[in-house]
């Protein structure tokens, strides 16, 4: 009898992956503009591996370069909404791609920033006038965006910074304040994200990070972590860790990220 165990192996394979590429919105590009969180390499990778819209971008088939690079990641470390934190700021990251000539078809844009935001105006007498203004500045990228022509946008909001090490290290008093900011900018965010509601040109898609972030501190093992408090001191296997350093997650983190992004981009076709 003839061997038939492997074509059919073959052909269960490939149904599995055109049913998995036809589960997804088909895209042509992806546009990124971001913080530490998304760069992977124009002011380097802070990650023990790829970071989430590598892999974000990998499941969607898509490359995904640095824009130093000549690609369509224009996430820069160390980058705040607050515009006038610098020309790296996102609102500068969006200003030179609307400025230029960009790709063409179907793209998916994803707007993620806030984090440095945050954590610069922990203790701070204006720090929730700081997480407002970051929440409209992220505002303004999408309705620009939108303006432009964009019809795929992605935004995250942030988990909870008082989860980071480096937070943690503070003492509870500033956890506690460093969750409250977190979630007056996510309420901001949302708040000012209903403004594109019923703009029918425009697919939103929202991921609950901090949601996730809930998930995975309640079930660390349930995630795959051992450990969500302390961080690997940035060695390249960071097994079982959440945080590679005192802010950045490890790429099995970021994995899940892309993960759930990819969910949320279910959404809608």
């Amino acid at each position: 009898m003839p061997n038939i165990l492997h074509p059919l192996l073959a052909v269960a394979v490939l149904v599995l992956m055109n049913a998995t590429a036809k589960a997804f919105p088909a895209f042509d590009h992806v546009v990124v503009f971001g913080d530490s969180l998304s760069d992977n390499g124009n002011a380097g990778r802070a990650s023990n591996g790829p970071v989430w819209v590598e892999y974000l971008a990998q499941t969607l088939q898509l490359p995904l370069e640095p824009s130093r690079a000549g690609g369509s990641n224009y996430a820069v470390g160390g980058a705040r909404l607050d515009p006038r934190s610098g020309a790296t700021s996102l609102r500068g990251q969006a200003d030179d791609y609307l400025r230029a000539s960009g790709p063409r078809g179907r793209i998916l844009h994803i707007v993620y920033g806030g984090g440095n935001d945050l954590l610069a105006a922990i203790g701070q007498p204006q720090a929730f006038s700081a997480a407002e203004a970051a929440a409209t500045s992220l505002k303004s990228i999408v309705a620009d965006l939108a303006r432009q022509g964009a019809t795929d946008i992605l935004v995250p909001n942030l988990p909870a910074i008082g989860m980071t090490p480096a937070v943690r290290a503070e003492g509870r008093a500033t956890i506690e304040a460093a969750n409250r900011l977190t979630e007056h900018f996510n309420s901001a965010l949302d708040r000012t994200l209903m403004e594109f509601d019923n703009l029918s040109s425009l697919r939103l898609y929202r991921l609950d990070v901090w949601q996730l972030a809930e998930r995975v501190s309640a079930e660390p093992a349930a995630a795959g972590f051992t450990d969500i408090t302390t961080p690997c001191h940035q060695h390249r296997r960071c097994e079982g860790h959440l945080f590679w350093d005192e802010v950045h997650p490890t790429t099995r983190a970021h994995r899940r990220l892309a993960d759930a992004a990819a969910q949320a981009l279910q959404t809608h076709k």
